[in-house]
């Protein structure tokens, strides 16, 4: 009697055999968007869950820093900086879709259960790029503002009206322009990678890392997009995330997909 082919094991990669990567074109990211905007309607009860818990997380952060100037910019960006931990779930669902799996709420909100170590440890960097981006900017600020505004709404527009404030800009937007960066530079491939793959976690951030190098310009179109789209969030009080973190959670996998050579 034949025996069933055995199916082979999934390949774990480590930070010595990381996946190839490919580059891909400018246009790239318009073509991901278009991948994530079909995935958020194809379940959208459950894309939106997702954009509904970032909107009420955005929410309580403002809410409770709304008083405190010295907090209150460093906790929009900082909002930003674990942004891609939040998506899981969404990176989860468009896995599933992609691999033709029934998926439910339950399933995304147990994306971690794939990775726990890797994605562990990713929260962990965001949570310590966060607070080194709180610190640095409370610094900053009480070195370099000598105004009276306690308002962060009016302490922002002295510092964008009086020129004598032109060195806190330049230092608040450059420092924070590098750190965003870096953070992106590090997590556009390895979060959904970490829920995509059986990686460890270094052998994921030197993948995301060399995606960059491999395709700066798309990607830096696609960083550029994301901040548009943030900002465009912000702007609307927040609302527009309900759709924006779901619609960007998906197109980053899909960005993921086509930036990492399949198994």
């Amino acid at each position: 009697m034949n025996q069933p082919a055995a199916v082979p094991p999934e390949p774990t990669f480590t930070s010595l055999s990381r996946p190839v990567v490919r580059s891909v074109g400018f246009a790239a990211p318009w073509r991901w968007l278009g991948a994530g905007w079909r995935d958020l309607w194809q379940q959208p009860g459950v894309s939106l869950f997702y954009g509904f818990c970032i909107v009420v997380a955005g929410a309580v952060i403002l809410t409770i820093t709304a008083r405190l100037p010295y907090l209150f910019t460093a906790a929009i960006s900082g909002f930003l900086l674990v942004s891609p931990l939040l998506a899981t779930g969404l990176y989860e669902l468009s896995r599933r879709h992609l691999a033709g799996e029934p998926v439910t709420l339950i399933d995304t909100m147990l994306a971690w259960r794939r990775n726990p170590s890797g994605l562990a440890g990713f929260g962990l960097l965001c949570l310590l790029a966060g607070t080194a981006w709180q610190v640095v900017s409370v610094v900053m600020v009480a070195l370099l503002y000598k105004g009276s505004a306690m308002a962060p709404v009016d302490m922002i527009v002295e510092i964008l009206r009086n020129p004598q404030y032109m060195t806190l800009f330049l230092a608040y937007v450059g420092v924070g322009g590098v750190i965003a960066a870096l953070v992106f530079a590090a997590s556009v491939v390895s979060m959904p990678m970490l829920v995509d793959r059986r990686c460890d976690l270094l052998c994921a951030l030197t993948t995301s890392l060399a995606a960059v190098a491999e395709s700066p310009a798309p990607l830096a179109l696609w960083a550029a997009i994301i901040m548009l789209f943030s900002l465009f969030g912000f702007a609307t009080g927040l609302l527009g995330f309900l759709v924006i973190l779901p619609w960007l959670g998906h197109a980053s996998f899909h960005a993921y997909r086509d930036l990492v050579q399949p198994l």
